[in-house]
């Protein structure tokens, strides 16, 4: 269990009464999701290409997650390969239990590629591994209707596979709102370039969106002085993953950048920012077996749910990476206590 040392943001008490005014009490507590509004915080795609055994990569992937919202590319040989590497699945089940979360690389040729051979690799990882989702590479970005049509058909074969796999595209340029809007995709990389991030102009039409909606990959970027403005220039374009990286030639994702421990505390830093800027609401419900449910809608990050009988000693329950800043804590021992208050802290 961790317990941040930083003030909590947000508090909400809840009074347990006897059992005939549980209802009434509870919906007195409970607060409009819709009451927050949109802040853009800041995750991490990183785009895994490098063995599970090497460097150590995987294991400050996991580190990492404990600490920032965080995907990972895993990429096994330009996709899933023929048979499953033991390998990767201990390497992917524990980013995933970390808390990150894990795409498998598909690749489309700019839909020149059959459908048939993304969708056996799309299969191949489904059968082989526990993910989250897909990375689609050298995704068009015109308005062709037969491209559009083509990943669409791919969005709708991967959602019938499992309906919670995320799918991101990835144009590596701004594209057209239809590719989201239609969709073909979940999310977008409308960036990715070793030059011209800072003269880089988003399209509009992005700015109406989720910032999780969109990625920018920054590669061979010297320093971390470069690193730290290109993230900061990121979240003013609502971008809601980054990756920023010095790594270079002809695979520039074969590591991680050498101030990798920097950009992830960057990231940290600048998501505890947005929260103080826009303090999380706590939603509180009873359930009818007294387990009181906690809901927290706030700005992406690390967050500590912690609970008192008396408002003076707060104990930790709960900790939660989220990538979206929404979701649910339960605490089943709520109904030991005549009283009890919550806060969550980041």
């Amino acid at each position: 269990m961790h317990v941040s040392s930083r003030e909590p943001a947000s508090a909400a008490p809840l009074r347990l009464p006897r059992r005939a005014g549980l209802a009434r009490f509870a919906s007195i507590l409970a607060l409009l999701p819709g009451a927050v509004p949109c802040v853009v915080a800041l995750g991490i795609l990183v785009p895994a290409y490098f063995s599970p055994t090497s460097g150590g990569y995987w294991s400050a992937l996991d580190q990492a997650a404990d600490r920032v919202p965080l995907m990972a590319i895993m990429n096994p040989n330009n996709g899933p390969a023929t048979s499953v590497n033991s390998n990767y699945t201990s390497a992917v089940n524990a980013l995933r239990n970390a808390g990150g979360r894990v795409l498998g690389y598909v690749y489309s040729s700019y839909a020149a590629r059959p459908l048939v051979d993304v969708e056996a690799d799309i299969d191949r990882y489904h059968a082989f591994y526990t993910i989250d989702g897909f990375f689609v590479d050298e995704m068009t970005n015109d308005s062709d209707a037969t491209h559009l049509a083509y990943y669409e058909e791919l969005y709708q074969y991967v959602k019938a596979k499992q309906s919670s796999y995320l799918v991101v595209g990835n144009p590596g340029i701004n594209t057209t709102a239809s590719y989201l809007t239609r969709p073909t995709v979940d999310a977008l990389v409308t960036f990715e370039n070793n030059t011209g991030y800072p003269q880089y102009t988003p399209d509009p039409w992005t700015q109406t969106q989720p910032a999780t909606a969109f990625s920018h990959l920054c590669y061979d970027v010297p320093t971390a002085d470069t690193m730290t403005n290109y993230a900061q220039l990121a979240v003013t374009r609502n971008v809601g993953y980054i990756y920023i990286t010095d790594d270079r030639g002809s695979n520039p994702w074969d590591t991680l950048p050498s101030y990798w421990l920097g950009e992830v505390s960057l990231v940290e830093a600048i998501n505890r920012q947005m929260a103080s800027n826009q303090p999380p609401v706590l939603g509180i419900r009873l359930e009818t077996n007294r387990t009181v449910q906690v809901g927290v809608l706030g700005t992406p990050g690390k967050y500590v749910l912690q609970a008192s009988n008396d408002l003076t000693n707060w104990e930790a329950t709960a900790t939660n990476v989220s990538p979206s800043g929404k979701f649910n804590f339960s605490d089943p021992g709520a109904a030991n206590h005549p009283a009890r208050a919550y806060r969550t802290a980041q």
